[in-house]
């Protein structure tokens, strides 16, 4: 029964981009960054959580801050 609960609130990528209007470089980059093809279910919630995480991410893909210490 969970499972089909579940199921039922998964949307694919594609839908998922339409329908909270997200831009096409953001969306491609966002799917690189999670290793997502196209067609991936994902509920919303992890879709937007992934589209903010890509979005604060750093330009040069490094994961740690290197603002300089005085």
């Amino acid at each position: 029964m969970a499972e089909t609960r579940q199921a039922a609130s998964l949307k694919s990528i594609e839908e998922l981009k339409q329908k909270l209007g997200v831009p096409d470089a953001v969306f491609e980059g966002t799917k690189a960054a999670n290793g997502w093809k196209s067609g991936r279910q994902v509920d919303e919630q992890e879709f937007k959580e992934a589209c903010e995480a890509f979005r604060k991410a750093p330009v040069n893909g490094s994961k740690e801050d290197k603002e300089a210490k005085g």
